[in-house]
């Protein structure tokens, strides 16, 4: 097996070879896909059987799903052309983007199956309540704002995403896997893991549990059903305007948006409901192991791992461990690393809210050469070489811009790291487009 780390900005682009067979995991942003990813992928695949046999979308935010939008943006487009050419019509014009490679399937919890219902209402509320959040200049409540048009932004790609795949469009079986018959359902956690196959590799679905997609499911219900009567866009501009009063007023310094208290879906230990439904994926090949998170909850992820087996011993140990949430201390712990430990960890992310932390480095590094009480229990990570992946470098961020700093910050940890590890530690950073690790 082959995993492709793609330059994808602040977001996950992975792309899983084997044999023949490709799989895309998670698609970075529009911006990420149009310079870095849709060139190189394209060659990859063509390379590699020709077809990309499956995309998996682990959840629904921006920096995840939005490349993904692109990518079955241009299949369109082109579907366009094709279909004007072929009924004799020469005048079309050629799109100005490299055709896409055929896409076979696609594994998305999609956000009108999570929900059920009050789609559009939701993505209105959202939409509505960031611009009122900026006008307040109030720094935390601006970057509330943010946070909350990302989700509501994430909400419109993910529809989108969703009608895309239908018969009259690009025709892509959604949430049908291999060996399973249809029609599409959400994917989540039954029993000891849902499995499949393509080719030699062979696929567990290790999260979300069902109680997990509840969660979040009643919480964007009671966004709009809760008996304070939050009905639409007029009442939530109501309720955040008597919020900016109480805060101007001193009655409370607390914003008057909170997707970490979630209308009755409270967030566990920080992460929010949407990350901690992450669609969590173990890959084994010839007795290799890879982890696919999302931006799943180190707890969570922990107990899921135990229901499907893999901590039968107490502990794990991968080939590659895509880390969580672009190494976010809400998603990695001390206990989580010392019970997964992995030859190879793989952090996505720019140095955008401070990600990669530089405690889950130091985590990581310390459960691999720190003292006997913090080191990981696998024997298998025992005094063994392990490497450091990451999806860009500083030079090939903004000057000036805080993303670049705090990578600079990571780069000079983990080149201390390195020199202080007596060469069992290396440190790979994505120059160009991707680079590879070879499993």
């Amino acid at each position: 097996m082959k995993i492709r780390i793609f330059q994808s900005d602040h977001g996950d682009c992975l792309l899983l070879q084997n044999e023949g067979h490709n799989i895309l995991c998670d698609g970075g942003l529009y911006s990420s896909m149009k310079s870095h990813v849709r060139k190189p992928l394209k060659k990859l695949v063509e390379d590699n059987g020709g077809l990309l046999d499956a995309i998996y979308v682990s959840h629904l935010d921006q920096d995840h799903i939005s490349g993904i939008l692109q990518l079955m943006r241009d299949a369109v487009d082109w579907k366009v052309f094709d279909y004007h050419r072929n009924n004799g019509d020469m005048d079309v014009i050629e799109p100005g983007f490299i055709r896409p490679p055929k896409i076979g399937m696609l594994w998305h919890n999609s956000f009108r199956d999570q929900v059920g219902k009050n789609v559009g209402e939701i993505g209105d509320i959202l939409a509505a309540a960031a611009p009122v959040l900026i006008s307040t200049g109030v720094k935390e409540f601006i970057e509330e704002a943010h946070e909350i048009g990302n989700v509501a932004s994430s909400i419109r790609e993910a529809l989108e995403v969703s009608s895309y795949t239908k018969p009259e469009f690009l025709d892509i079986k959604t949430n049908i896997l291999p060996g399973h018959n249809g029609p599409g359902k959400l994917l989540f956690r039954k029993g000891n893991g849902t499995k499949f196959s393509i080719g030699s590799m062979n696929f567990t679905i290790v999260g979300p549990s069902k109680e997990a997609l509840n969660d979040l499911r009643d919480g964007w219900n009671n966004w709009l059903e809760k008996s304070e009567g939050i009905r639409g866009t007029k009442a939530i501009k109501k309720k955040v305007k008597k919020q900016l009063e109480r805060f101007a007023s001193g009655q409370t310094n607390q914003s008057p948006f909170d997707l970490y208290n979630w209308n009755g879906i409270s967030s566990f230990r920080g992460v929010t409901a949407p990350n901690v439904a992450s669609l969590v994926l173990m890959v084994e090949e010839n007795g290799k192991l890879i982890l696919l998170t999302g931006d799943a909850q180190q707890d969570k992820l922990l107990e899921d791992l135990e229901a499907t087996g893999y901590l039968s011993e107490g502990y794990c140990h991968l080939d590659v461990l895509k880390v969580a949430h672009h190494g976010s201390e809400h998603n990695t712990d001390e206990n989580f690393v010392k019970l997964i430990s992995a030859e190879n960890y793989v952090f996505c992310g720019n140095g955008a809210n401070g990600n990669p932390e530089p405690k889950v480095l130091e985590y990581i590094y310390n459960s691999r050469l720190g003292s006997n009480r913090k080191r990981a229990l696998s024997p298998q990570a025992k005094d063994r070489p392990f490497t450091f992946w990451f999806s860009t470098n500083s030079e090939a961020l903004p000057h000036d811009s805080e993303e670049r700093k705090n990578f600079e910050e990571t780069e000079k940890i983990v080149k201390d790291m390195a020199k202080n590890s007596n060469g069992l530690m290396k440190a790979n950073f994505v120059r160009r487009e991707y680079r590879t690790i070879d499993i």
